[in-house]
């Protein structure tokens, strides 16, 4: 997963806001025993080796006091990784946006009468602009905030290069027009990172600063987050040390690029942090402390939108707050949410009325996930005394997700084109004359060249650079198949149907592919031929 109406923000400083209790110290380890006993270090040590996973790190916040560890390699062959060690914290980036737009609803000198109601194009009018006038006028904060807008992922649209220079959020904001929504404003929810992108570039227009600057003044200094940013230079020139991302390929741990998008997608989930930071960002959220204002805090916990049930081990609906997902377990509500990019994974949980919080980090994409789970519900499980035959079986879940999804990629061409005759028709053109360069006014050009009597494509100006494989199935349909160029065999892996359109001229117009899974089977994103 990757732009001046407040001119007196210098001087939030000095004024007053009502705060629900002012900052508590928290304390390292210095009274109850530490819930990262050995039982937990061996349990790590087996999920690490099982799920091919180099390291993770893990804090806990009890009441006022804090506990953190590193588990395994931080950077291969041997550095450990430490309490201290920075990793990416990908959409956990997203509730601290939303915290910073709190600041802005919330703050007595908001002259412009920001609310959470307030529709995001009378505020980046130019911007934000959709495919319809009626979501385009009424889309609100909080729709954006909690993934309701009826805009999907479109993932694959933003980010990398634009004309020649580096994208910018405004880009992203700015190409939402050309993007197909597959439902009306508020009906469902939908996961749009692109959204969270729109909220930074509202931040960053409303205060004249960037996001980083914004949430480094108002909420990482004054909670004391000294090694927090979006910067790759700043993390690896500082005292902590940086982790190096993995992908396990082909048996074998490969290090992948560090994210080069932080700037575009610096809303959606450009943080650099490490537990102990992120212990104290627990600390405040489950204390309600400063620099979040009361009516802040009960506008970032109010559910938004109901989201489908899942396997998961909560016990109540699951819906989505602002920047938080949250449910019930055993009878406590707890507020969530995860991180992913291509080589590193984190996860944020805490039950507020425990005054129980966890957060984790790791160095692979979505198998570091997986044993941060297992981690963070084995000592919650552990805090709330849950007989271990009780406990959710985490290891059949993502044993059956991860089976589910190799046979959707083996069976690709069967599920998408059921009735291909037999034997399949020829293409309309030679392989050679479908070559060219295909333009989308968002997700931008496709060159497609032959390569080993193949077509082929590379998607390199985005922020997630994939490879792609034309296979032909019948005429002029085809399967891509897709994956990473920087971590290949997982996190980007798969299978999408295909299908040129040829002129009466005999020549090949345009390219649909099905790279957004919300516009359902039949649908395409389409290039046209430039």
């Amino acid at each position: 997963m990757i732009v001046q109406i407040l001119p007196c923000l210098c001087l939030f400083g000095a004024l007053h806001f009502s705060f629900a209790t002012e900052q508590k110290v928290l304390k390292y380890g210095s009274g109850k025993s530490s819930p990262l006993d050995a039982k937990l270090e061996e349990l790590v040590k087996d999920w690490l080796k099982q799920w091919h996973v180099p390291g993770i790190s893990i804090g806990v916040v009890d009441e006022d006091e804090m506990w953190a560890e590193g588990y395994g390699i931080a950077t291969l062959p041997s550095t450990p990784v430490t309490p201290s060690t920075l990793f990416y914290g990908a959409s956990t980036t997203k509730a601290f946006v939303a915290a910073g737009m709190s600041l802005l609803v919330t703050d007595p000198s908001n002259f412009t009468s920001l609310t959470w109601t307030t529709p995001v194009s009378s505020l980046i009018p130019d911007d934000f602009v959709l495919e319809d006038e009626w979501p385009t006028k009424h889309i609100t904060i909080e729709d954006i905030l909690s993934h309701r807008t009826g805009m999907p992922r479109h993932d694959m649209s933003y980010g990398g290069t634009y004309e020649g220079r580096n994208s910018t959020p405004r880009d992203v904001v700015r190409a939402l027009r050309y993007l197909p929504m597959t439902e009306e404003p508020r009906v469902r929810f939908q996961y749009c990172n692109m959204m969270y992108v729109v909220a930074g570039h509202v931040i960053s227009t409303l205060t004249g600063k960037s996001l980083e600057e914004f949430l480094k003044e108002r909420v990482w200094g004054p909670l004391g987050m000294k090694s927090t940013s979006f910067s790759n230079e700043d993390a690896i020139s500082g005292p902590d040390h940086f982790a190096q991302g993995y992908v396990y390929y082909k048996d074998e741990h490969l290090p992948v690029p560090y994210e080069t998008d932080l700037v575009t997608n610096a809303a959606a989930g450009s943080i650099i942090s490490n537990v102990l930071d992120y212990s104290k960002w627990l600390h405040a959220l489950m204390h309600r402390s400063s620099p979040i204002s009361k009516e802040g805090y009960q506008a970032l916990f109010t559910s938004r939108m109901v989201q489908e049930p899942t396997d998961e081990p909560s016990s109540g609906p699951k819906s989505y707050a602002l920047g938080w997902d949250t449910s019930s377990y055993k009878g406590y509500q707890f507020y969530e949410h995860s991180g992913g990019v291509e080589a590193f994974g984190s996860h944020v949980i805490f039950f507020p009325e425990l005054k129980y919080g966890l957060c984790a980090f790791g160095n692979t994409g979505v198998t570091s996930n997986i044993v941060e789970l297992k981690a963070l519900w084995h000592l919650i499980d552990e805090k709330l005394g849950i007989p271990e035959k009780e406990r959710f079986d985490w290891d059949a879940k993502f044993d059956k997700a991860l089976k589910q999804r190799a046979d959707e990629y083996d069976n690709a061409t069967k599920i998408f084109y059921p009735n291909t005759p037999s034997p399949p028709l020829p293409a309309t053109l030679p392989l050679a004359n479908y070559t060219g360069t295909y333009f989308h006014p968002a997700y931008r050009n496709l060159t497609i060249y032959m390569k080993d009597d193949i077509l082929h494509a590379d998607r390199l100006d985005a922020s997630w650079q994939i490879v792609v494989d034309f296979k032909h199935v019948s005429g002029d349909y085809f399967m891509a198949f897709a994956d990473s160029v920087n971590a290949p065999g997982f996190i980007f892996k798969g299978a999408l149907p295909a299908e040129f359109k040829v002129g009466s001229d005999g020549v090949s117009k345009s390219i649909g592919i099905a790279l957004e899974g919300e516009m359902g089977l039949d649908a395409r994103i389409w290039f046209e031929r430039i």
